[in-house]
């Protein structure tokens, strides 16, 4: 191999390895991070989850997350007419290429929903999910289980 061959194989790998954040997974063209939700001390009731997503390639989806900690998980995006607020089930999630997409709190206009969770979520704990996107496949990643979401949020990766 030349010289040239050597510096431009070392450039690529060098790119590879930058290109992922601390804390963050890659699937296919989609680098998820901030994968986070709040603790919850009862078993059976709804926690709402977060996390961005980095989509380095084309358009793609999230089809649906999937745990079994919980019954389902629902993405929900907040509507608001005039003072009445409902919410509305938004799978499939739309990841337009080359663009950032935040499911984050205070989880206005979109958050996951863990609906009848199955366990108690305690600070610092890990909970494996599934996460199933159109063009990029399935993927688990472990969301950290934090005490406010907000906070969780702006010191990822965090301790």
């Amino acid at each position: 191999m030349g010289r040239f061959g050597f510096v431009l194989v070392a450039t690529l790998a060098l790119c590879g390895c930058a290109s992922i954040p601390q804390g963050a997974v890659r699937q296919g063209g989609i680098v998820i991070d901030h994968m986070l939700m709040p603790a919850a001390d009862t078993a059976g009731t709804d926690v709402a989850a977060y996390a961005g997503f980095d989509n380095l390639g084309g358009e793609d989806r999230l089809l649906a997350v999937e745990c079994s900690c919980a019954a389902s998980v629902e993405l929900h995006r907040v509507v608001r007419d005039g003072d009445k607020v409902s919410m509305i089930t938004a799978f499939p999630l739309a990841l337009p290429a080359q663009a950032r997409t935040e499911v984050k709190p205070p989880g206005m206009p979109l958050h996951f929903m863990l609906m009848g969770t199955t366990r108690t979520f305690a600070v610092g704990d890990r909970v494996p999910m599934r996460l199933r996107f159109e063009r990029a496949g399935t993927v688990e990643v472990d969301f950290r289980v934090v005490a406010k979401s907000a906070d969780g949020w702006a010191a990822w990766p965090g301790p």
